[in-house]
């Protein structure tokens, strides 16, 4: 305790003892000592002193008063206590919202820089509050503590304020959330995505790691760097995903952007050309990418909502934005993207060549056998979705065929792909099975890509029936 703050707490034992005369010093120790232990001991003398001055009827000017002596820590609050101040930083925040009846109230997360405590702004100290960045070192003066919950929380109501100490810095804040839990996140934006109901964002977080963000349809999108705070989060195969709603706070920065690597963002991008995709039984099905160095790559999505985008970019090259990487390989998160980067399908000159299957790569042409066959088909919003399974023997190899191709279903089933969306599923199941029963054995002509290294895949462009 400094020299001025012990003449200030002496002066204020004598004006105590001169305006009630009859009362002893050592009475006055019994009625600081009792008032510590009121508190459940967590308050130091002097404040006890300050408050029993209160009671007995000795003014306290605030002004005067060391604000060490009137400014507390985090730990030393207790339920029940008013008029306290407190000096520390904002780790978190909502934005300004307003009851029913129009009463504008905003919380925070307050740091004293050893601990953590909700605060509660009510009213013209919830307007202040408002321009609070992220950060910033404030002094809350004359607030009270409740217990709500279980837990202890700070009320800036009628009477209180709150001041600016100090200005919002990117080091400060990074310093901040490494030592304190708070919903605050900085991200970096690298790829916007607006749909009907919902933006979606994919950033790059402090630690240069994938983070899915999605906004309301009509919010302002940052730019660069910025602070979101109050947002909620969930989890899809190791990808955050954060979700603002109408309380999230969102303030851009002024601080240049990372240097992320550029292989950070492969976290949750790929690009290939869309060569095909398969229907699963239920939800849902799996994309077929051809990647610049002839690889295949295969995508699994467990809902139908992409697959009529998949069928539009057949034949194209596109960035896929959204994936995650699970055990088994890529998989689609519900916000999948596709970012065409050709503006329509692209079919090369392909001179197909005749090679037996268990040597052949690329572009061939074979006589085979058919050993099955299965269609299966889906019709989403009125859009018919199909794919043709079928297995096929050279007498060399084995190897499974794949085609979504409306001329290959119009050679092999005698169907249109628009009369798929008017027949039943029942329908064209009995076609599938019927056909299948009368060609098994059968020699097709065939003319394809053989993609795949291990497990071979032939995407079939043409067929006929031997």
């Amino acid at each position: 305790m400094s020299v001025m703050e012990e003449e200030y707490l002496e002066e204020l034992v004598s004006e105590i003892l001169r305006k009630h005369p009859s009362m002893t010093r050592q009475e006055l120790e019994r009625l600081i000592e009792e008032k510590v232990q009121e508190f459940g001991g967590v308050i130091r003398r002097d404040a006890a002193l300050l408050l029993v001055a209160k009671e007995l009827g000795v003014a306290v000017h605030r002004e005067k008063v060391p604000r060490s002596l009137t400014t507390l820590r985090v730990r030393d609050l207790a339920a029940g206590f008013r008029g306290v101040d407190l000096e520390g930083y904002v780790i978190e925040r909502s934005s300004l919202g307003s009851t029913r009846e129009g009463k504008p109230y905003l919380r925070f997360l307050f740091t004293d820089g050893e601990d953590s405590i909700r605060v509660m702004a009510w009213d013209d100290v919830a307007r202040a509050a408002a321009s609070v960045s992220v950060g910033a070192r404030v002094l809350l003066r004359r607030a009270s503590v409740v217990q709500r919950r279980g837990r202890l929380e700070v009320v800036l109501g009628r009477g209180s304020s709150l001041e600016v100490r100090g200005p919002s810095s990117l080091p400060s804040i990074i310093d901040l959330l490494s030592r304190f839990k708070a919903r605050t996140e900085i991200l970096e934006v690298k790829k916007v995505f607006r749909e009907v109901e919902r933006t979606v964002l994919f950033c790059l977080d402090r630690g240069c790691n994938p983070v899915c963000l999605v906004l309301p349809p009509d919010e302002d999108i940052p730019g660069g760097k910025f602070v979101l705070s109050n947002f909620s989060e969930e989890r899809f195969k190791g990808l955050r995903v954060l979700k603002c709603g109408k309380e999230c706070f969102l303030e851009v920065l002024k601080e240049p952007t990372s240097g992320c690597p550029p292989s950070a963002l492969q976290e949750f991008v790929t690009k290939g050309r869309v060569a095909g995709y398969i229907l699963f039984g239920k939800l849902g099905g799996r994309l077929f990418l051809i990647t610049e160095s002839g690889q295949l790559v295969d995508l699994a999505m467990f809902f139908d909502a992409h697959l009529p985008t998949a069928k539009r970019y057949l034949g194209r090259v596109v960035e896929l934005w959204g994936v995650a990487r699970g055990k088994t390989g890529l998989v689609a998160s519900h916000f999948l993207q596709f970012l065409p980067l050709e503006e329509q399908a692209y079919t090369p000159e392909l001179r197909y060549a005749e090679k037996p299957l268990l040597t052949a790569v690329g572009p061939v042409a074979l006589r085979a056998t058919l050993v099955s066959l299965k269609l299966r088909s889906r019709c989403l919003d009125g859009e018919p979705l199909f794919h043709i399974l079928a297995l096929v023997d050279d007498g060399t190899a084995s190897v499974q065929a794949l085609s979504n191709s409306p001329s290959v279903l119009r050679e092999l089933y005698g169907v249109e792909e628009s009369d798929l969306c008017e027949m039943s599923s029942e329908a064209i199941e009995k076609i599938s099975d019927y056909i299948a029963s009368e060609l098994r054995g059968a020699d097709l002509r065939l003319e394809g890509l053989l993609v795949g290294a291990v497990n071979k895949l032939l995407l079939i462009h043409r067929v006929e029936v031997l």
